[in-house]
């Protein structure tokens, strides 16, 4: 359930029509409706069976047999309970999507007519390339919004040692003055511009318009300049997919959008309708805002009384903690520390900022991004949203197979955050998010580290920092909230070893979290809301480690054919339907549901890696490193292990096959081949199967590897130091 008095807004840019069907709301409601009906029938048909085969190995005492039915029942049930929970979340997001409706541009201009809130966008970056960073902060700047600042947070070494880090991080630094330039001087002429028209208000009111309607094709005309700059220091035969959406969405569309309101005031005087001067102002603190940024970096590692951990949350949290207030850098025996100081005797000052937008450096923000979540935070009634967001999508039409299905993943969840919000279970993600400042503030605490005092506002105790935080803003009675629109978007790892490093990381700490999730529950009023919350946060906590593990229990244990039953693959045909169906509104094939099926066969001992690291990390209670998804296309080696692991699954796969085979297991070898086969597949077509081999001819990598175990990497999987 949306928090209440959030108005259902459409607008900001829809994504390409290639990228998406727009669906019949009412249709699929209903589709999804039969769909969860027949899977709740199937599901009480399981339960039965289930029950019938557990009574009668009690009777006929056969305890052996009474936990094989236990064990087979719980991972069935599990996997039961994530399709029912998808088709919950589709139907939401299907219901939310038929009532949602556009937001007025005059109700988005009152941001402008009024004084507006402060926005400060920040982007944590770690050894980022140039042109990711560029197209990212480019983004952010372009988001309309009258008072913003975007601010480059490096977590690069201070002082790196190797001469391509040094050379990185030079261009890190300089990127902020670099963007300041290329936007002060349009800031500065439509500035003057609004001063201007002010003082000649009242004047020829066609001349007026006439002149807006020039400022606006001026502004088209930077735009494409920008765009031809763009492609001027790109091979334009070589763009990649996200180059491509750049271009596209960032530069082309806003200039053709300025365009053709250019010549929607012209064909308004043609027409001899004239708008008035009041209109004309907007327009003109429109346009003034529009280029109205403030660029900057900030380096926490320069300072010793400032948190050096080693993730994004300690990034993020140095800078949130300095915000308001000016400071004074002293240089100690040992270092640089920061002083709160006078605005007169400070080095710098970081302005106040009521919202913060949290934006990945692989994320780019479409245009109305900023004004519409900004206009629902606004409402009186939404006091208490503390993070509204639009979860991200996948860059379209990538020629990468495993990136496009990774990609198509992304799509799907979207998808099922857009139902979590109606089952009021929202979950922040970080990629990007508008947060309200207070709300942070709330949920504040310090501790020690290297002896100085450290503010941390959002949880860096397991690296998924904004689940955990989730759990900390709603037991502090805030609200989430995910926006029906598709306005943010991120890149997707590009081959196996990148994507290995984040779907592990996304498995590792949902079990930590799980335990202060129960705490929250138990101090709530219990009631059917709580149910029906609880059934959304807990599936999303548990759901990889619980997936992975009861689908990985189901395909290799040879279970009794006794246990066989038509039922339980017929429970998975009405997900399976729907996520066919999905996939094409998005803008992929239907048979791509298949080579998802395929890729989440191949991230089972990812996930399972992830997962082990979270319970070591429980048992041992030391924190794990973060490990930085690569952002560029280019191969990332996948750790020995993981290598030897995915080549030796598809053998055991078939060595359980002919082990059935001989033990007349007939369904259960069907199974083992029909999945070995998907395996083998996902194998072939999606990774680099030389980069795979090379793990098998270092077999002491592989040894100590394995002895040492995937919860114990002496370092972030990907970084080189």
């Amino acid at each position: 359930m949306a928090p209440r008095g959030i108005m259902p807004c459409a607008g900001g840019l829809e994504p390409p029509r290639s990228l998406m069907t727009d669906p019949n709301n009412r249709n699929e409601i209903r589709i999804t409706r039969l769909c969860l009906s027949v899977t709740l029938g199937v599901l009480a048909e399981v339960i039965y069976f289930l029950a019938a085969q557990g009574k009668h190995a009690f009777l006929d005492h056969h305890p052996r047999t009474l936990v094989e039915v236990i064990v087979f029942g719980a991972a069935v049930l599990f996997l039961i309970y994530g399709n029912v929970l998808y088709q919950c979340c589709r139907l939401g997001y299907y219901q939310r999507r038929r009532k949602h409706k556009p937001a007025l541009r005059e109700a988005l201009n009152q941001l402008n007519d009024g004084e507006a809130p402060s926005l400060a966008i920040l982007i944590p970056s770690y050894k980022e390339e140039t042109p990711v960073i560029w197209q990212t902060m480019v983004s952010a700047a372009l988001t309309e919004y009258p008072e913003k600042s975007v601010t480059l947070l490096i977590d690069d070494p201070y002082r790196p040692q190797s001469t391509e880090d040094v050379s990185k991080l030079e261009e890190a630094r300089n990127m902020s003055d670099t963007l300041q330039k290329m936007f002060d001087s349009p800031a500065s002429h439509y500035g003057e511009e609004l001063l201007a028209f002010r003082r000649r208000a009242g004047g020829d009111s066609k001349a007026e318009v006439e002149r807006l309607a020039q400022c606006y094709v001026e502004v088209s005309e930077w735009f494409q300049a920008l765009g031809a700059q763009f492609l001027s220091e790109r091979n334009s035969s070589f763009l990649s997919h996200t180059d491509r959406f750049f271009l596209e969405e960032i530069i082309q569309e806003p200039a053709r959008r300025h365009a053709a309101f250019a010549e929607e005031l012209r064909e308004r005087m043609r027409r001899n309708d004239i708008p008035d001067d009041a209109y004309c102002e907007r327009q003109y603190i429109r346009l003034a805002g529009l280029f109205n940024v403030r660029f900057s970096s900030f380096e926490r590692k320069k300072y010793r009384n400032l948190s050096h951990e080693s993730n994004k949350a300690m990034n993020l949290n140095s800078y949130i903690g300095l915000i308001g207030k000016a400071w004074r850098e002293v240089e100690c025996g040992n270092g640089w520390q920061l002083r709160e100081a006078l605005p007169n005797a400070a080095n710098f000052e970081i302005p106040d900022a009521r919202y913060l937008i949290t934006l990945d450096a692989d994320s780019l923000i479409l245009s109305d991004y900023a004004l519409r979540l900004i206009q629902i935070m606004e409402q009186p009634e939404n006091q208490n949203l503390a993070v509204i967001q639009t979860p991200y999508s996948a860059f379209p039409d990538s020629q990468n197979l495993l990136e496009r299905i990774a990609g198509a993943t992304t799509d799907l969840q979207y998808i099922i955050h857009q139902g979590f919000t109606q089952w009021n279970g929202t979950f922040w993600v970080g990629a990007n998010a508008l947060i309200r400042r207070r709300a942070l503030e709330d949920i504040k605490h310090t501790r020690l580290e290297n002896g100085f005092r450290i503010a941390v506002y959002i949880q860096d105790r397991t690296v998924i920092e904004d689940t955990e935080s989730t759990i900390d803003l709603i037991g502090k009675g805030w609200q989430l909230h995910n926006y029906p629109e598709r306005l943010a978007y991120s890149a997707t790892p590009p081959d196996f070893g990148a994507l290995l490093i984040q779907r592990r990381r996304w498995a590792n700490g949902g079990l930590l979290i799980a335990p202060k999730l129960l705490r929250y529950a138990a101090k709530r009023p219990k009631n059917w809301g709580l149910c029906k919350e609880l059934f959304v946060r807990f599936h999303y906590l548990a759901s990889l480690a619980g997936v992975s593990a009861a689908t990985l229990l189901v395909f290799l244990y040879p279970f009794k054919d006794s246990l066989a039953t038509i039922w339980v693959p017929l429970s998975a045909l009405p997900y399976f339907i729907l996520y066919a169906r999905d996939l094409k509104i998005a803008g992929y094939r239907c048979s791509d549901v298949f080579r998802v099926y395929a890729l989440n066969l191949i991230l089972i001992p990812v996930v399972l890696g992830g997962v082990l690291k979270s319970l070591h990390q429980g048992v041992t209670d030391t924190k794990i490193p973060f490990g930085r998804t690569p952002k560029i296309s280019g191969k990332t080696a996948a750790p020995a292990l993981y290598c030897f692991l995915e080549l030796v699954l598809p053998m055991i796969f078939l060595a359980a096959f002919g082990w059935d085979m001989s033990a007349h297991r007939w369904s259960h070898a069907l199974f083992s081949l029909f999945n070995g086969a998907f395996f083998a597949y996902a194998l072939v077509r999606m990774v680099d199967m030389r980069d795979m081999a090379s793990g098998l001819v270092r077999p002491r990598e592989v040894m100590e590897a394995w002895l040492r175990g995937p919860w114990r990497s002496s370092r972030p999987l990907g970084e080189n130091s």
